[in-house]
């Protein structure tokens, strides 16, 4: 894509997210431009067609403001090692590798290294020049590249690492990804040894002609590791087919010719397919016929087999997706706590860091992250650290992991509440019992298989309204280190057939793809009712859909279900039977040891003359609901009374209850 150059000042290009998006990086990402490679950001640029380049990258690439250059998307390797000259011997090779995380390096550029020096921590940058880069002569640093000054002896004293691999110790990013995909991998290993196989099994065994598999998963789920590393064991070579950069049906069809044309045992990967095949995609119809000549060609080919990488099936045109020659979906799930927590370990082996470490904690907070938002999160936590070369904390990392935005949030990240059991007032039973089905599972899995049961999948929440069901469940969430997404019954009915069932399936895909997640069916009878009492048909779809999804037709994964009802026998009675929403708690009026709670833990400041006994006495039958309008009521006429009021009086209080009254006494329901 063709960009005219315009001067800018931060030290990543920055250019219109839109067109950064049709590049395949709409989070941004790294870039070759003109003869060098560097990181691009969307941000603020005079026109769309604009890339702004700071002083040092417009030398690196040999470019002047106002020339037009062609800005490609670059997959960097990280590098194994990076030479530097024009530093002297000032700099080691510890600091140098710190300064430079994150940063794509190409030989013959110049970076700049930043140190601190004397008492007030004043900082000086020198600039040195690339002058090798191993195996390539471009790369990413990352925590296993080795960044040394021209002429140091640490390079020849370096042990080679097998190809793929870097010193230290724990797991790799690409076996992270691959993580708890044994039985995926083993999957795709078979399919690929069955077509690309020296004696042509299909034709040898009559077997129907079969072009490969389709591969679905978010990005960063380990997509393209699971086919490489499938490819490696049955001795193919993968043949990557990139779409990012496609606007015209020829330039398909030209790029899957060439592909086909490779020689076997060879897989052609084509990844990303749904950037051309969406609903909003400009050559639709085009695409669909191109797909079906590249897997008919395929089949007839001996020893060649395909794998279309797509981020959900149902985003491509039936024609693909009904087709005999792609017999299997293998569904690649984004990566969870365990695969996030060594995700953490494998990105960390290398950087210094403190004994305080805790991988299942930073799995946790970071619901949502590929891999490479877990790298990111590492860079920018080592940035904290490069000036003053100290050790890695976890306060660094969970203060990184809150500034990245999540790359699968653009599925739907839901949210991640800020405050836990500490503000629910009393209810000590159910909050043992929401640790007991909910956080034991996420957490200690093993306490359960130690009695060979199965944990509670779900929970039924009923009783009044405004007893706090909705709040509970949120500080349960941020207890769990969960996402939290909630749904209104209603919000999912829609009268069109089929809409109300692909918005279940919807939802719970959301929740899978950010997974530990909570799911929270508020007036789940509205959705769900008991089925045949409705005159609307696309409730008794929707049952029979939430039904499926529940019973774990598709795997929900580390996804937990919650519903909330003011009336538990308006509910189906399928959907509240064991093995699904099975645990049935009841949340009644709050009891006065209940509502002094409530009082205690509250923000609202009161006067000296009020009395918590008194008040907690007044609000018999009220809910917590009721609580916060009465408190809420209270302050507005303490404002009332004096608009710079700090404290809330006990007069002010008698007004309030006088004004608001329980939802029951009001004819509530």
């Amino acid at each position: 894509m063709r960009f005219i150059v315009k001067a800018g000042t931060d030290p990543i290009a920055r250019a219109d997210a839109t067109l950064l998006s049709a590049l395949g990086l709409p989070g941004g990402g790294a870039v070759k431009v003109g003869r060098t490679h560097c990181r691009v950001s969307a941000g603020e640029v005079p026109s769309p067609s604009t890339i702004l380049l700071g002083p040092i990258a417009l030398a690196n690439a040999g470019l002047n403001v106002g020339d037009t250059v062609d800005v490609v998307r670059a997959p960097l390797a990280e590098a194994r090692r990076v030479e530097l000259s024009g530093g002297g011997s000032t700099l080691d090779t510890r600091h140098l590798s710190r300064s430079l995380q994150g940063l794509p390096v190409t030989v013959g550029d110049t970076v700049v290294v930043s140190a601190s020096y004397g008492d007030r921590g004043d900082t000086t940058e020198t600039r040195l020049q690339v002058t090798a880069v191993e195996p390539a002569t471009f790369g990413l640093v990352g925590n296993g590249t080795l960044v040394y000054p021209a002429g140091s002896t640490i390079a020849a004293e370096v042990v080679e690492q097998p190809e793929g691999a870097v010193a230290g110790e724990g797991p790799t990013t690409a076996e992270a990804l691959l993580a708890g995909l044994a039985t995926e991998l083993d999957l795709m290993t078979g399919w690929l040894s069955l077509l690309t196989s020296a004696g042509d099994l299909p034709a040898a065994w009559g077997l129907p002609k079969v072009a490969g598999v389709l591969l679905t998963g978010p990005a960063g789920c380990g997509k393209s590791e699971i086919v490489a590393s499938a490819a490696e064991r049955v001795g193919a070579k993968v043949h990557e087919v990139s779409l990012e950069l496609v606007f015209k049906p020829e330039g398909l069809l030209d790029r899957l010719e060439k592909a086909v044309n490779v020689p076997g045992p060879a897989v052609v990967f084509v990844d990303r397919l749904d950037a051309i095949a969406g609903d909003d995609a400009m050559f639709r119809t085009q695409m669909a016929a191109i797909m079906r000549w590249f897997l008919d060609t395929v089949a007839e080919k001996p020893r060649l087999a395909c794998v279309l990488g797509t981020s959900s099936a149902t985003r491509l045109p039936e024609a693909i997706t009904s087709s005999p020659l792609l017999p299997r979906t293998l569904t690649i799930p984004p990566p969870d706590t365990a695969r996030r927590a060594l995700l953490f370990e494998a990105a960390l082996r290398r950087v210094p860091t403190g004994d305080d470490l805790d991988y299942g904690q930073l799995a946790n907070r970071s619901a949502g992250f590929s891999g490479a938002d877990v790298l990111a999160a590492v860079v920018q936590a080592s940035a904290m650290i490069a000036t003053n070369a100290g050790t890695l904390t976890q306060d660094h990392l969970l203060g990184a992991i809150g500034e990245i935005t999540p790359s699968l949030g653009s599925t739907g990240l839901g949210e991640m509440p800020t405050s836990g059991f500490e503000q629910v007032a009393n209810l000590e039973e159910v909050k043992q019992r929401l640790t007991e089905s909910v956080i034991w599972q996420m957490r200690e899995p093993e306490r359960f298989s130690r009695l060979g049961i199965e944990p509670p999948r779900g929970i039924l929440l009923y009783g009044p309204p405004g007893t706090g069901k909705t709040f509970v469940i949120r500080a349960l969430a941020h207890e769990a280190g969960a996402a939290f997404f909630t749904v209104k019954g209603a919000e999912l009915l829609d009268k069109w057939v089929g809409e109300s069932e692909r918005a279940v399936r919807e939802i719970f895909a959301r929740a899978r793809a950010v997974a530990p997640s909570i799911l929270f069916f508020d007036e789940i009878d509205a959705l769900a009712p008991v089925r045949g009492r409705s005159t609307n048909n696309v409730t008794d779809s929707v049952v029979a859909a939430l039904l499926t999804e529940m019973d774990g037709v598709t795997e929900r994964g580390n996804v937990f279900v919650i519903g909330a009802t003011n009336r538990r026998d308006l509910v189906d009675p399928a959907l509240i039977r064991a093995g699904r929403l099975e645990t049935h708690l009841y949340l009644g009026l709050p009891e006065a040891s209940a509502r002094r709670a409530f009082f205690d833990i509250g923000d609202i400041p009161f006067a000296g003359d009020v009395s918590i006994d008194r008040l907690v006495e007044a609000t018999e039958g009220y809910s917590f609901a009721d609580l916060s309008g009465m408190m809420r009521e209270a302050a507005l006429q303490a404002l009332r009374r004096d608009s710079k009021a700090i404290e809330v009086t006990n007069n002010d209080l008698d007004k309030a209850l006088e004004n608001i009254l329980p939802a029951t006494e009001a004819g509530g329901g």
